[in-house]
C-alpha cells in the first residue's frame, strides 16, 4: 500500500521550444486571421487586385490608367508606389503573374502556415516598396541591359518613364518557394536575370525571398 504524501506540490514543466512553440504575437495574430477569413492568403489576394488592376486597363484610356496605376516617381507618396505594384496593361505580363501569385501563394500558406506567410508577404511587400523607391524612374539607377534582347512580359514603359505590376511580388512568392524546396541553384541564377532584366527596382522580390528564407525555414 502507497502512502500518501502529506503535502502535495504541483508537477511543473518546462517550457519546451519547439516548432509548435507559439509567441503571445503569433497567438493574436493568428487569431485576427481566423477571424477576418483571410488567413495566410494575402498573396493570392494580391493576385485577385492584379487581376482587377489588368482588367481596369481593358475598360480605361491608357492615359487614365497610367495616371492612376503608374508610378512615375514624381509625386512622393506611397500609396501610388503600392497602387502601382497590382496595376498591370499588358496580357503579357498579367498572365504570369496574377496566376503565379493566386497559385504559389496558396502553397506556401499551405506550408509556412498563416502566420509566417503573412509575415513573409509584408516582408515582401515593404522590401518591394524600398526598391521600387530607391530606383524610381526619377533617379535614372533602374538600369535593364537585359530588356531590349528579350520579349517584352511586364508591364514597365519601354521608356522607362514609369515602373508597374506585381512582378516584385510574383518574385518574392516563386523564389520563396523554390528555397523552401532547396531549389537554390534554380532561384540564384534566375534571381541574376530578372534583376538585370528588370533593372535593380525590381531587387525588392529577391531579396524578401532571401531574407525570408533565413527567417522563417
Amino acid at each position: 500500500m502507497k502512502s500518501k504524501q502529506i503535502v502535495s506540490q504541483p508537477v511543473r514543466n518546462h517550457q519546451l521550444w519547439s516548432k509548435t512553440y507559439r509567441s503571445g504575437f503569433d497567438r493574436m495574430l493568428l487569431d485576427k486571421l481566423s477571424f477576418s477569413g483571410i488567413g495566410g492568403n494575402w498573396f493570392v489576394l494580391f493576385g485577385l487586385l492584379n487581376g482587377l488592376g489588368y482588367g481596369a486597363s481593358l475598360l480605361m484610356s491608357p492615359e487614365d490608367h497610367q495616371f492612376h496605376f503608374a508610378y512615375d516617381g514624381s509625386r512622393s507618396s506611397a500609396f501610388r508606389v503600392f497602387k502601382s505594384m497590382f496595376g498591370s496593361n499588358t496580357f503579357a505580363n498579367a498572365v504570369w503573374t496574377v496566376p503565379s501569385l493566386i497559385g504559389v501563394g496558396w502553397y506556401l500558406n499551405s506550408k509556412l502556415g498563416a502566420a509566417k506567410t503573412t509575415k513573409f508577404f509584408a516582408l515582401s511587400l515593404f522590401s518591394s516598396f524600398i526598391f521600387l523607391s530607391a530606383a524610381s524612374p526619377q533617379s535614372g539607377l533602374n538600369i535593364r541591359p537585359l530588356q531590349p534582347y528579350f520579349l517584352k512580359f511586364d508591364s514597365y514603359a519601354n521608356d522607362g518613364s514609369y515602373t508597374m505590376g506585381s512582378d516584385q511580388m510574383c518574385q518574392a512568392a516563386i523564389y520563396m518557394a523554390l528555397l523552401y524546396n532547396r531549389y537554390w541553384l534554380i532561384a540564384l541564377p534566375c534571381m541574376a536575370f530578372d534583376i538585370l532584366y528588370y533593372g535593380p527596382s525590381t531587387l525588392g522580390g529577391p531579396a524578401a525571398a532571401l531574407a525570408g528564407a533565413f527567417m522563417f525555414l
